[in-house]
């Protein structure tokens, strides 16, 4: 599987890469942490591929060490599965993608500042080590997406939930701009797009599916690294199919 991965990734080199707002560095390991909607991207593969195909000349390694459930300073776990910080040093990270804010948001305005103060301290706790072994990691921080109305008496219509993940999307916007890192809104735009929508891109308000996590990855291949990279369909899906063996 590793050969075929190499190889459809040694397809995509020839094509011309974008101006990027982050640029990945050759041999960067890159970890993405964070609850359910890190977790789940590795059902899917749509931003790996993405990420794949736009950088094929860089070796990089991708590891999805997301947990449903979550929080910056809540990671249950079996009995010696390791720390977030030894897995970070086994996956030798150099590029930390933090997808939290959700679970957290449901303590509401009175929970805000503790998050904030967590947020601070978890993203300065990655920045003081060198999980790759020669410097710290680069740290992207991600906002929640927005939780989807699918006008049902069964789930929620998320008038509640969009309050407060806008209230901390907020913050974290505030305190990446602090720490001077890099943040990406995945609110507003999510809440845009499901507005608009003629399909569903959640199975529950919350969780996306397939077609969601199609957009998300695009999003964040926009917004992270700029204008998207032109590729063929069956090159990406190729790619993505490597992906999902990997995961």
């Amino acid at each position: 599987m590793r050969k075929t991965l190499s190889l459809l990734l040694a397809l995509a080199v020839s094509t011309v890469l974008p101006a990027q707002t982050l640029q990945l560095q050759k041999g960067d390991h890159i970890a993405f942490v964070g609850s359910g909607l890190a977790d789940r991207q590795q059902h899917y593969g749509n931003l790996e591929a993405l990420i794949h195909q736009a950088n094929a000349d860089k070796e990089l390694v991708i590891r999805n060490l997301g947990f449903s459930g979550d929080e910056l300073t809540l990671r249950l776990r079996s009995a010696g599965f390791g720390s977030p910080d030894e897995w970070l040093t086994k996956t030798k990270a150099s590029l930390i993608l933090m997808f939290f804010g959700y679970n957290e948001s449901w303590a509401g305005p009175a929970g805000l500042e503790g998050f904030k103060k967590d947020l601070r301290e978890v993203v300065s706790g990655y920045r003081s080590q060198k999980f790759d072994g020669s410097q710290p990691p680069r740290v992207v921080i991600f906002s929640p997406i927005a939780f989807e109305n699918h006008q049902s008496t069964h789930l929620p219509d998320g008038t509640k939930a969009n309050a407060n993940i806008a209230m901390y999307t907020k913050a974290m916007g505030e305190v990446a701009a602090e720490l001077k890192v890099p943040f990406v809104d995945l609110f507003q735009p999510t809440l845009d797009l499901m507005a608009k929508s003629q399909t569903r891109l959640t199975i529950n308000g919350i969780h996306l599916n397939e077609a969601g996590y199609g957009a998300l990855s695009e999003i964040i291949d926009r917004e992270l690294f700029g204008a998207p990279v032109k590729v063929e369909a069956d090159r990406l899906e190729a790619i993505r199919q490597a992906v999902l063996d990997k995961d």
